[in-house]
């Protein structure tokens, strides 16, 4: 009983848990680093951070939103975990891959579950592949875009510096704004300047064809820890 009591303690250090309910509830949908920090680091994470769209009144707040564990938190005071180390084992470091080049897309804000994937374990170098067929919607990209964000911001510190970037506009829901028109209403934004401990990049590839000395054994996302 005091092995349990202990880990209890452990896993709700550091957790606000009026801010996660008001995350949860949707009232709060922005949040700055040293706000969310610990909900992210939290295993499993609490929340997914979309730091490609920021509060339009605060640069320094990124867009957020609670994932099933943060629910499951504010229910029972912590969250449950035991799968995800038994779940990381279902994806192969890749040594012999090289990225595809990039391709313009779309929103990438999707859905994922960082403890899923092995970051942690990855070394400068390697590369995991997520087929499209392991999720709902059939875009491994699209649904692992967020999580990639997610974990590039998780290592990443604040230099002080501030960068301006133009950018299309979009509301609270990720959506794009347009004009009356119909064309993307173009803003430009004041960033932070960050330094990666860990940087991470995802790229679409396709069945059969050949990405370095690897070859893609289904359509689907490669993702590389590039620093």
């Amino acid at each position: 009983m005091a092995k349990a009591a202990t880990a209890a303690k452990i896993e709700t250090q550091g957790i606000d848990k009026a801010l996660l309910a008001k995350v949860v509830s949707g009232e709060v949908k922005f949040l700055s680093p040293a706000e969310g920090n610990a909900f992210v680091v939290h295993n499993p994470p609490l929340i997914e951070v979309n730091v490609s769209m920021l509060d339009p009144n605060d640069s320094n707040k990124a867009a957020v939103r609670p994932t099933a564990a943060a629910q499951a938190f504010l229910a029972n005071g912590a969250a449950h975990q035991a799968a995800a180390p038994a779940s990381v084992g279902n994806y192969t470091l890749i040594t012999n891959a090289v990225l595809p080049e990039p391709k313009k897309r779309g929103n990438s804000f999707g859905s994922g579950a960082p403890t899923k994937y092995p970051f942690a374990e990855m070394p400068v170098g390697s590369s995991f592949f997520s087929a499209n067929t392991e999720h709902a919607k059939g875009d491994a990209v699209k649904a692992l875009g967020s999580t990639v964000s997610s974990q590039n911001r998780k290592y990443a510190t604040e230099t002080g510096e501030t960068k301006t970037q133009k950018r299309a506009k979009r509301d609270e829901n990720n959506n794009l704004i347009l004009d009356a028109n119909g064309n993307k209403i173009i803003e430009v934004v004041t960033l932070p300047v960050l330094k990666y401990e860990r940087k991470f990049t995802i790229r679409a590839v396709e069945a059969g064809k050949k990405y370095g000395e690897w070859v893609a054994p289904a359509d689907g996302a490669l993702i590389a820890r590039t620093i």
